[in-house]
């Protein structure tokens, strides 16, 4: 198979050249065009996540039957019950070996869907290199668990040790879901011992991703599909403190929004899903067909939480279903006004200009205290994409990949 047979690794990369021409004002770049960290924590957007077991899903992933899914973490921690880990080691083996064939008959890593594996311990982490040895390679992370401001240090350490050799980088994505992070008496120390471990290792650490089925689990909580994380207070204030101290950087690595539990639960409360936008993106029929599709399956509440999470300061979001993947990833695609606003704003921060409206004029841009949301609104459209000004995410979300 010649390079040029495979596809590149993309976002929407299902959508053929005619519709992703209507639909995009500026299509996705590939997602392995970049390997600087600040790229890579940009562009991570939805992330499955998958017991290691599964006895399909390394197929499933390199032979592109899920379309909508980029970056893959197949898990050797909780998903799995203490008796398989041997088998699931196994099968990540495999899989690393799958991914090496491909690469070696391709010439190319650009097409391959990001793979991770999620550890259990620094001890297991350290198991696993020494017995894939050169198939680590083929890996392009590894998902810290339990992080607090102890581990950290010891995980990274085991990941800077295992970039020797290699001709890229073999990223940590850190879980804060340790109980020092989580009781409010130890969280700040913690947070603050977090932030210099993690600035001490930066280049390693593209994104910190939030555990909040742990964390909720401390105190016996669990969100039903009618409530976001952001209703569960314990754990809101968590994230709004790792926001507080991880996030004011510029810098500093992309903070990733929870996992989201729910493929299908009627809901009790009046869905906040309007109408009005998918009539007017689709058309009466057709746009009420699909919003009714979203409420069965509950990616209502997964936008809701998502779009959330983006508001809250957060990128990317963890999914256990093929099905959410797109969701999220349309989620976080940039609208035209958006787009021009960020134009907009680095252009006047370049030039010293001060406030004025926005492209359009739907809102205020002032350009020294959102200079720094238009860097990051700019960054996130290489690996997202921007719409054309008369399409809406929600045109993003038909035809969605629900195969499990």
């Amino acid at each position: 198979m010649a390079v040029s047979d495979v596809t590149v690794l993309r976002r929407f990369a299902h959508l053929d050249a005619q519709a992703s021409t209507a639909l995009f004002h500026l299509p996705p770049q590939p997602l392995r065009a970049s390997t600087d960290v600040r790229d890579v924590g940009a562009a991570l957007g939805a992330v499955l996540y998958s017991p290691a077991t599964s006895p399909r899903a390394a197929e499933r992933l390199l032979g592109g039957y899920w379309p909508g899914v980029t970056a893959m973490v197949f898990c050797l921690e909780d998903a799995i019950a203490d008796r398989d880990v041997t088998e699931a080691e196994d099968r990540v083996e495999q899989l690393l070996g799958l991914v090496r064939d491909r690469v070696e008959q391709t010439g190319s890593r650009g097409h391959v869907p990001l793979v991770f594996v999620r550890v259990r311990s620094c001890e297991h982490l350290e198991g696993l290199l020494e017995r894939w040895g050169p198939l680590t390679d083929e890996l392009d992370g590894v998902v810290l668990p339990k992080i607090g401001a102890t581990l950290a240090e010891r995980y990274l350490s085991v990941i800077a040790s295992a970039q020797r050799g290699r001709d890229r980088p073999l990223w940590a994505l850190p879980i804060v879901e340790g109980r020092d992070i989580a009781l409010r008496e130890s969280r700040l120390e913690a947070l603050l011992a977090l932030r210099e471990t993690v600035e001490a290792h930066r280049e390693l650490v593209p994104c910190v991703r939030v555990g909040a089925t742990d964390l909720s689990g401390l105190w016996a909580l669990r969100r039903s599909r009618d409530f976001t994380i952001y209703d569960i207070a314990v754990v809101r204030d968590i994230i709004a403190d790792l926001v507080n101290v991880l996030a004011r950087d510029p810098e500093g690595p992309t903070i990733s929004g929870p996992v989201w539990e729910y493929v299908r639960e009627d809901p009790v409360f009046k869905p906040r899903l309007r109408q009005t936008p998918f009539v007017m993106e689709f058309g009466a029929e057709i746009g009420a067909e699909l919003r009714r599709e979203l409420l069965v399956t509950a990616i209502d509440g997964l936008l809701r939480e998502t779009l959330l999470d983006r508001a809250n300061g957060l990128h990317g979001k963890t999914v256990i279903h093929p099905s959410h993947a797109r969701a999220v990833d349309a989620a976080h695609v940039v609208s035209h006004e958006e787009w021009t606003s960020a134009q907009a704003v680095t252009e006047a921060v370049h030039a010293g200009d001060g406030v004025g409206v926005s492209p359009g004029g739907p809102r205020m841009n002032e350009p020294k205290p959102h200079a720094r949301w238009a860097r990051q609104t700019i960054a996130r459209a290489s690996a997202f994409g921007v719409l054309h000004a008369e399409h809406s995410f929600l045109a993003l979300l038909q035809d969605r990949d629900a195969r499990a």
